[in-house]
């Protein structure tokens, strides 16, 4: 009798709890099986067909999934496996997962997997480019309203909290908002520099916590972007997590200029040996009130990233999320509480990160109907935004259905400026999604309609369609 039939009589229960009773014995053999124990977890299908996938790749010894599983589990202390496997799984996609069925039958909405939490706009630092600089900086949400939003968020099967900024450790209740909270998974997004041993320690301590440090580059890149000084900080930053075993990963805002840097092999490498899991692309976007064209990754070179993020998947134990060139993951855009939103530290709850649009503020009404809202529905039925999920984005390939939801919904703007892309600069929006959609509807026909693979080419300066003539005024 092979496994799978061994446990086919098991409760949640027993599977749950024979979970944390193998993560403390690891073997191949025993990842795999864990992978049978976790569809007795649950009956969401896109959950079922995650394990079933994982599976298929663990069942290849030689695959670098084997070995991302494997290092992550003899990376964490005991103690810390089955607090991790309790937050993010049993609780995030389990139990959560439960929590929001049942809100979907009777609210007629189904909360999102992840609450992007931005406590605080204070930062230390001033980065060329950021999405939040069109935000003042002050100190942000109270710690009562914080702790409210949170246990809402467990009300509805929210456990995933992503928490940004401002620069999350300069919130004087970050530690609270955690401590309070142990059901919940936390991803805490850092520039680093804050970091020390003792920070590093208490993060490791609570065992619920990863930590994506932001990394543009070698110290080149990152320090022209940051500030000088900042690249040590964050190699500094990287040593004190590692040492203390905490989780973490790295994050790299994608421009023009350091694309082929960020998605390298060389640059991949020096991040996993400084101890990293997972790395994060972000690419830049002209959100802030003070758009710069001209930061923005040219056709050639996203789709340049989406072929490195597929070798580095294929060569590399290490979790990868492209967050635009993923779209045909997660069947296009997952905004407006689809799959996540956020809430400012104004208090704003946003579609997404970069869409600084509102029409709710948490501070006068309930998580669950900002969720509901008539703005995050609106998002919600133009989903996904395009039949070609390369191009899922509302705001930078799809701008008219942002234009429409504006028109529709009538949202306020969250800061200052934050209209001048749906206004006035609207033609460079609609311009950069026509030719991106030029290359981008070719790949899709011949990569993921045909299945024909393609090889990665080299990381291309050519820019055509005269973008960069377009944009070339706006250089710095």
């Amino acid at each position: 009798m092979n496994f799978a039939e061994q446990i086919k009589g098991f409760t949640a229960n027993q599977a749950a709890k024979m979970i944390v009773e193998m993560l403390s014995r690891i073997s191949d053999e025993r990842l795999v099986q864990l992978t049978y124990l976790g569809e007795k977890l649950t009956n969401d299908y896109e959950v079922l067909d995650g394990i079933r996938t994982v599976r298929g790749l663990l069942e290849d010894s030689s695959h670098p999934t084997v070995h991302l599983f494997r290092k992550v589990l003899n990376y964490l202390p005991p103690r810390n496996r089955q607090t991790t496997f309790n937050t993010l799984f049993n609780h995030a996609w389990f139990l959560g997962g439960k929590k929001r069925e049942r809100c979907e039958r009777e609210r007629g909405f189904s909360p999102p997997f992840v609450m992007i939490l931005s406590p605080t706009w204070r930062c230390n630092l001033r980065c060329a480019g950021c999405y939040t600089l069109g935000y003042q900086r002050h100190p942000g949400l109270s710690r009562n309203l914080v702790m409210r939003i949170l246990d809402e968020c467990e009300e509805l099967g929210i456990y995933f909290i992503t928490v940004l900024g401002g620069e999350p450790f300069a919130y004087p209740h970050l530690f609270d908002m955690v401590e309070g909270h142990p059901n919940i998974f936390w991803q805490i997004y850092t520039n680093g520099t804050l970091m020390d041993r003792e920070k590093a320690q208490r993060l490791a301590e609570l065992g619920n916590v990863s930590v994506v440090v932001s990394i543009e580059g070698y110290e080149e890149e990152t320090d022209r972007w940051r500030g000088e000084g900042v690249y040590r900080k964050i190699m500094d930053a990287m040593d004190y997590l590692r040492d203390a075993r905490v989780l973490f990963g790295a994050s790299a805002t994608v421009t023009r200029h350091n694309v082929e840097t960020v998605a390298s092999d060389e640059f991949i490498d020096m991040l996993i040996d400084k101890g990293i899991v997972a790395q994060m692309y972000f690419l830049y976007l002209p959100v802030n009130g003070k758009a710069d064209f001209s930061l923005m990754v040219t056709p050639e070179q996203r789709n340049h990233l989406r072929k490195r993020v597929i070798e580095i998947r294929r060569t590399r134990p290490l979790f990868v999320l492209d967050f635009w060139n993923d779209g045909p993951h997660v069947s296009g855009c997952i905004a407006g509480g689809r799959r996540y939103f956020h809430v400012n530290a104004n208090g704003d709850v946003e579609p997404c990160v970069y869409t600084h649009i509102a029409v709710d503020n948490i501070k006068n009404v309930s998580l669950a109907q900002a969720l509901d809202s008539e703005l995050f529905r609106a998002i919600r039925r133009r989903q996904p935004h395009n039949e070609n999920h390369l191009r899922p984005c509302m705001i930078i390939d799809n701008p008219h259905v942002m234009r429409e939801v504006i028109q529709e919904t009538h949202p306020y703007f969250t800061h200052n400026g934050a209209d001048e892309i749906y206004t006035e600069r609207k033609d460079e929006m609609d311009h950069y999604a026509e030719i991106f959609g030029k290359l981008a509807d070719k790949v899709w026909e011949r990569e993921y309609v045909q299945g024909k693979d393609v090889p990665t080419p080299p990381c291309p300066d050519r820019i055509e369609d005269g973008f960069q003539d377009r944009w070339r005024e706006n250089r710095p």
